[in-house]
């Protein structure tokens, strides 16, 4: 870098993009490298980059008391990778109550009316939550190409499918029960 790493910074602190594009390019490969050997993911490490420098441009002030901005730079993308990987496992766990879900069902109830359930459940969601969760889960987008297509942020759709997610499996687990405890009065009855 032209200038010491303090005097980046400090312009960089006062709004010069110019000085922020310097601080990307000596940055932005070493740390998706580190990012990458802590995920192993391509993706997961690109986004988590961005997220990284938008971080620093936002909290640019903050860099007046930085002095080292590889430590400062590392330990925000630390932070945004411990994030990130308790987040996906998070999802791993619900994809696991999914299986679960389904494996508590009656063998019977663990296919047609399954997804007849899950179908029902879709249907009623809010359009927003619907379109996420069959651009996610049919047609296999990743969040950041659902974001572009519906032209929000990552994190809603993010919430959208979360909340979509907790909506399904709410709904089918209670209308299972009932199905569950129908068919139980009905045999008691014959």
């Amino acid at each position: 870098m032209p200038y010491s790493e303090k005097e980046l910074l400090r312009r960089i602190a006062g709004g010069d993009e110019l000085a922020f594009g310097e601080l990307f390019n000596a940055w932005h490969q070493k740390l998706g490298d580190y990012i990458f050997r802590l995920t192993r993911s391509h993706s997961i490490a690109q986004e988590i980059v961005q997220e990284v420098f938008v971080t620093v441009w936002t909290k640019r002030e903050h860099l007046l008391n930085i002095d080292n901005a590889g430590g400062y730079i590392y330990r925000i993308s630390r932070n945004k990778t411990l994030n990130s990987l308790r987040n996906l496992a998070r999802e791993r766990a619900r994809n696991a109550q999914w299986i679960s879900l389904s494996t508590e069902m009656e063998p019977d109830l663990q296919n047609a009316e399954m997804f007849q359930l899950i179908d029902e459940a879709i249907e009623k969601l809010p359009p927003q939550q619907q379109k996420a969760w069959k651009l996610s889960r049919y047609e296999g987008l990743m969040y950041e190409e659902i974001a572009a297509q519906m032209q929000l942020s990552r994190e809603t759709v993010k919430r959208h499918i979360h909340l979509a997610i907790r909506f399904i499996m709410t709904y089918v687990k209670q209308h299972a029960e009932l199905h569950m405890a129908t068919t139980v009065m009905l045999s008691s009855l014959l």
